[in-house]
């Protein structure tokens, strides 16, 4: 427990830290590209914003999941998180299609923008997405809410190589189209991406069967326990991203109550090799007129 807390301390201020980093890039892109006249970078600086209240999203809902369960959130606020991912991924696929629409207008409308100013502005912003995704690269693979913000920083990256390349083919050969090009190349990758976690916390917020379950073979498995003869009313979801759940009702043979204790422990046993921490059991047994007794 003492690890898991110190770990969950340690990426939340890694979060903090790459808010931070983000705000400044984010600053600095803005008055880049102003004086540069670029709209590459201006582009990219709207995309550094949004990422960065993003990533403060992230930041309020990791100190949110720690909080206890009570009365009015029994289950806790792990969701928050989950949460926080869903917003996450649904922005940065709105900011590819945006980015979208500009390389479109760039494509019709290009520009060369003042490449003394824009280049150097690009380089720091590169440096600081790199340094980000740094800090997020160990915890990525523990949260769908760091995976998001951490996909948000991979593409910032990106863009600011976007903008790099778009400034070196304009100085050198004078290439207009490289900046739309490439921002489209991104922009599509982003929604791919993107959609993957989506999916995984969109599945979660609707209480979905975790993806890698099979419900009738769980199903199966309970039903070859002694003493067990149906198995119904299956619900199977995850409370958070690593806690999962599982509730049915169990039709027993006929015993006094005091002596489903070892059945439901070898229920429980049987979930835990599909990582089912949480079991509720309603134990129901069949008359001769074929009504069910609920215990």
């Amino acid at each position: 427990m003492h690890s898991h807390i110190h770990h969950h301390a340690s990426s939340q201020s890694k979060i903090l830290i790459v808010f931070l980093l983000n705000a400044a890039i984010t600053l600095a892109e803005f008055i880049g590209g102003l004086l540069s006249n670029s709209l590459a970078l201006l582009s990219d600086a709207v995309h550094n914003l949004q990422d960065t209240l993003a990533i403060g999203i992230s930041y309020g809902a990791r100190a949110l999941s720690r909080k206890p369960a009570n009365t009015r959130f029994t289950f806790g606020y792990h969701r928050a998180e989950i949460l926080s991912a869903f917003i996450n991924m649904s922005i940065l696929i709105v900011i590819a299609f945006f980015l979208v629409r500009e390389a479109w207008e760039r494509f019709q409308n290009p520009e060369i923008p003042v490449l003394s100013i824009m280049l150097p502005v690009a380089f720091i912003g590169l440096f600081g997405n790199a340094l980000s995704i740094f800090f997020l690269k160990m915890d990525k693979d523990h949260s769908l809410n760091i995976r998001s913000a951490f996909l948000h920083l991979f593409y910032d990256t990106l863009s600011s190589v976007a903008v790099i390349l778009a400034a070196l083919g304009a100085w050198l050969w004078e290439w207009t189209w490289i900046d739309p090009a490439v921002t489209l190349v991104i922009a599509i990758f982003m929604i791919i991406s993107s959609v993957k976690v989506l999916k995984s916390s969109l599945r979660i917020l609707l209480n979905g069967t975790p993806e890698d379950l099979h419900l009738d073979e769980i199903v199966q498995k309970l039903e070859t326990i002694d003493d067990i003869t149906n198995i119904h009313h299956v619900h199977i979801w995850n409370i958070s991203e690593s806690t999962r759940a599982f509730c049915c009702e169990a039709i027993i043979d006929d015993q006094l109550l005091s002596k489903t204790s070892p059945i439901r422990e070898k229920m429980l046993s049987l979930l835990k090799d599909y990582h089912i921490d949480h079991l509720t059991v309603q134990f129901e047994t069949e008359c001769d007129d074929e009504r069910v007794i609920h215990t």
